[in-house]
Formats: structure tokens, C-alpha cells, sequence
């Protein structure tokens, strides 16, 4: 009989969560903590952990539709927007295994399933960016009172400020990645009506992607061409999915 995708877990899942673990934890430092190339966005950090775990083209094509769905967020202030990197991470790590456990790679299907499951991740992460915010700004205030009196050793504390963020998203991902072959045996016990609606799910996410894009334009018109991309959008995946 052959082994089905939960056999192997220890071992088949151990190399992905540890990728998936260090490409989060650094996109998750990257994201506001150093270095700030943009390397954490969706589009640069889903294709190069899929290719990493093995399928870029899977990871570029998660990466797309959530950065255009997230392209309008911006730190302002106090103001924290939904954590994209920790979605982009997860999901990726998630579905880009079990893509490849499946066989099929990561279908709309998959894509859909993932995205409905996962996506909670997002405001989960901006509640831990806050929490990792008030702790750094509570190290922040100990390393000055240090260093007034005169410890300049302190200022090595700051490099903890950067522990959390890393340990956090790392953690996720490892899980999301361990948890993959969960996602593909739930894959492969949808039956042909259940693929079709996380096809069009998917296919929704797009449309709203888009329209959430064209909104962060800040031009007059993108209410108007939001609406109109959505609905072609929307119009294209009911003709697409009618001829199934």
C-alpha cells in the first residue's frame, strides 16, 4: 500500500520548515528592523522562498496577487498595517509543499483553500508588530538610561530588539510548513463542486487585488476603475469557469 502524505512527516517536512523558517524570520527583520530593500514585499519574498522550496513559479504566483492586495498599506505614525510579509511567508511555505506532495503544484484550488485558512495571519502578524513595537520601545528607553550613565555596552542591547520579529515569524512558518501535507490531503478529498468554488474564490482574491491597487493609486478615477476591474475580473472567471 502506498504511504499517504502524512506518513513521512518528521523527516519529508523537516528542510522545508527550516527554509521556511529562516526566509520568514529574515523578511520579517527586513520588513522594518534593517536593512528596508524591500525584500519582504510578496512579490520578492513568495518567489524566492518557492524557490527555495522548490517551485519559484508556485511562489510568484502567490506573490502577485498579495502584493497587489496589500500595496496600498504604508506605516504612518502609529498607524500598523496588515502584516503582508507574514501572509506572504506562510502561505508560501504552506502551499508550495503541499503543491509539490499533491502533485498538482499550487492550483487555484490550492490557492484558494490556503488563502481562506490562512489569511487571519495577517492581522495576527500586525498584532505581534505591535507587541514587538512596545517592547522595543520599552528596551529602547533601558539602553538610554544605560548609557547616561555612561554603560556603553548597552547599546548592544538594541540588537534584541530584533529577536522577537524574527523568532515569531520563524515559528509560523516552520508550522505552515509542517502543516503542508494537512493542506494537500485536504486537496485531494475536495470533490469537483468544492474545487470549483476555491477556484472562484481564488479567482475573487484576484479581482479584489486589483481593485485594491488600483484604490492606492490615489487618483480621482480609481473608485470608478476599481469597480470595472473587479467585475471583468469576476465576469472572466464565471465564463472561464462555465466552460468546465
Amino acid at each position: 500500500m502506498a504511504a499517504g502524505p502524512l506518513s513521512s512527516l518528521p523527516l519529508f517536512q523537516l528542510e522545508p520548515a527550516a527554509l521556511s523558517a529562516l526566509f520568514g524570520g529574515l523578511a520579517a527583520i527586513e520588513r522594518k528592523g534593517a536593512f528596508q530593500l524591500m525584500l519582504s514585499r510578496p512579490l520578492v519574498l513568495a518567489p524566492l522562498l518557492g524557490w527555495a522550496l522548490g517551485d519559484a513559479r508556485s511562489g510568484l504566483m502567490l506573490g502577485v496577487p498579495l502584493e497587489l492586495l496589500f500595496l496600498g498599506g504604508v506605516n504612518l505614525g502609529g498607524s500598523i498595517p496588515e502584516n503582508e510579509t507574514l501572509l506572504a511567508g506562510a502561505l508560501t511555505a504552506a502551499l508550495v509543499p503541499a503543491g509539490l506532495i499533491d502533485g498538482r503544484g499550487v492550483d487555484p484550488a490550492l490557492a484558494g483553500l490556503g488563502l481562506a485558512l490562512l489569511y487571519p495571519l495577517a492581522v495576527a502578524g500586525r498584532r505581534l508588530e505591535r507587541a514587538a513595537e512596545l517592547r522595543n520601545g520599552a528596551l529602547l528607553e533601558t539602553v538610554l538610561a544605560r548609557v547616561r550613565r555612561g554603560d556603553a555596552d548597552a547599546v548592544e542591547l538594541n540588537l534584541r530588539g530584533l529577536w522577537l520579529p524574527f523568532a515569531s515569524a520563524a515559528a509560523i512558518c516552520a508550522a505552515c510548513a509542517l502543516a503542508s501535507p494537512l493542506l494537500a490531503a485536504l486537496r485531494g478529498a475536495c470533490g469537483p463542486r468544492v474545487v470549483v468554488g476555491l477556484e472562484g474564490a481564488w479567482h475573487a482574491a484576484w479581482a479584489l487585488a486589483v481593485a485594491c491597487a488600483i484604490r492606492a493609486i490615489r487618483d480621482p478615477r480609481a473608485p470608478a476603475l476599481a469597480a470595472a476591474s473587479g467585475i471583468v475580473a469576476l465576469g472572466a472567471a464565471a465564463l472561464i469557469g462555465s466552460f468546465r
